[in-house]
């Protein structure tokens, strides 16, 4: 029983989808299974008590509910749970102002017009529900007070109506408020996390991603790549003697000059390529559906274009030369062997002369 009823609370709900998605996906689940019984419930009643159309208002609902809940199951797309909610919505919207003008059981039914203001405003958001409220608000208004009340099928007095709409007012306003807060405090939650997400995979200084970020992306990549049967590969880049830089104009200028280098081989990426800061001075490199000599051939480029690009720092401009190591991932070669491939590859740049593009092919043959 219990698993059953956890299996109908969770219909439709997906870990791809945000939390707050998941959360209105769940509410609806259990407020259409609420509204079902207790519609259901009423209507039967009213069915054996003779009181036909309050019978047929109400079991009309039970059915609308359960297609609301329905239509955001089986589709599970953002249009259908939006035609979801707006049925969930207007259904309810008709049925309480119907009791409104009908009186219900011993004029009882305008009591169920409270449900519709957290109800709305929780569905629709803080401005639809707004204006859903402020349409709601005055057709019952019109019902109470409009055409010489010919619109009601029963009798209230001037006090109750007025005190009804005043309350329901208040309950509107309160609702509003509520939403309004919740929506600004999980916007400020939301970007809070989003930031902390980025600063746990971005490097500080250069704002590139950095070993963790390239991990990921190292992750995903070797995914894809197992998908679509696409080889990529990976470089790792030193800059050339950079402790010397280091030691010459000091840290804060040494920090100037990776961010710099940074800029210059970002400026020479294809938009789906990926540059990360690997650590100290190394950056790595990510080419995605790309061999390892298409990714020698980019690299070339770039290292060309370092060295014809002298770096303003302070008042000098430094020319910095960087060394690189490149492997490639494929089925049978995956991205940790990869790693230590370029990683050797670039070992060999550093010890035949430095400002060089070496992939692990060339160093094997060499060797």
């Amino acid at each position: 029983m219990i698993s059953a009823i956890k299996q109908y609370v969770l219909s439709g709900v997906s870990r791809h989808y945000k939390d707050e998605t998941n959360r209105r996906i769940m509410v609806v689940n259990l407020f259409t299974a609420v509204g079902m019984f207790i519609t259901f419930t009423l209507g039967v009643r009213a069915l054996f008590g003779g009181e036909y159309p309050l019978s047929t208002l109400l079991l009309i609902s039970s059915i609308a509910f359960a297609l609301s809940q329905q239509i955001q199951v089986r589709y599970g797309t953002p249009k259908a749970r939006t035609v979801s909610i707006t049925l969930l919505i207007s259904c309810l919207m008709i049925l309480t102002l119907l009791l409104l003008v009908s009186g219900g059981k011993d004029n009882t039914g305008p009591l169920w017009i409270y449900l519709v203001p957290p109800v709305t405003m929780f569905f629709a958001g803080f401005v639809r529900g707004l204006l859903a409220l402020i349409a709601y608000t005055v057709t019952c208004a019109v019902i109470l007070f409009g055409f010489d009340e010919k619109l009601l099928m029963t009798t209230y007095s001037y006090a109750f109506k007025s005190r009804l709409l005043y309350s329901f007012l208040t309950v509107s306003f309160l609702s509003a408020f509520y939403e309004f807060s919740r929506q600004k405090s999980y916007e400020t939650a939301l970007y809070l996390s989003e930031q902390f997400e980025r600063q746990a995979k971005h490097d500080h200084l250069t704002q590139l991603l950095n070993r963790r970020g390239a991990q990921q992306s190292l992750e995903k990549e070797y995914a894809r790549m197992k998908r679509d049967n696409q080889v990529f590969s990976i470089a790792i880049a030193d800059i050339d003697r950079f402790k010397s830089i280091n030691d010459t104009l000091g840290h804060e200028q040494g920090d100037e000059v990776l961010k710099k280098i940074s800029k210059v081989f970002s400026d020479r990426l294809r938009g789906q390529d990926v540059l990360a800061r690997w650590g100290g001075e190394e950056f790595m490199f990510i080419f995605p559906n790309t061999d390892e000599s298409g990714a020698v051939h980019a690299l070339e480029q770039i290292k060309a274009a370092l060295n014809s690009s002298p770096l303003n720092i302070g008042d000098q401009a430094l020319h910095v030369t960087s060394s690189f190591g490149v492997s490639e991932v494929n089925p049978s070669n995956s991205v940790a062997s990869a790693i230590k491939q370029a990683d050797k590859a670039l070992y060999f740049a550093k010890e035949n002369g430095r400002d060089k593009v070496c992939s692990i092919s060339s160093v094997t043959q060499q060797s």
